[in-house]
């Protein structure tokens, strides 16, 4: 089989934007671990309103399901600087 140029071209520019994303995704972990102390980061988003209840004053909100005696999963939502939205981790621990 062979392909064609077309899709060798979008192989090529999945190529790069992968590297992006997966540059993007170092900082956040980095960010979100090292910084805020998030263990288990996997995802993060951006979310109209957050989900779950009310953790501090400054607006952070945990939506969080116990999977096992010690084993959770859940959303993290932090506010964002002067926004109304919120970004969104998801984490696994």
């Amino acid at each position: 089989m062979k392909v064609s140029k077309k899709i060798a071209k979008k192989v090529k520019q999945y190529q790069k934007l992968k590297s992006q994303a997966d540059k993007l995704f170092e900082e956040l972990e980095a960010y979100f671990i090292g910084e805020q102390g998030l263990e288990g980061f996997e995802d993060a988003f951006i979310a109209d309103k957050p989900e779950g209840s009310k953790q501090t004053k400054d607006g952070e909100y945990c939506d969080q399901i116990t999977l096992g005696e010690d084993w959770y999963r859940g959303t993290y939502y932090y506010p964002i600087k002067d926004s109304k939205k919120y970004v969104g981790c998801e984490y696994q621990i």
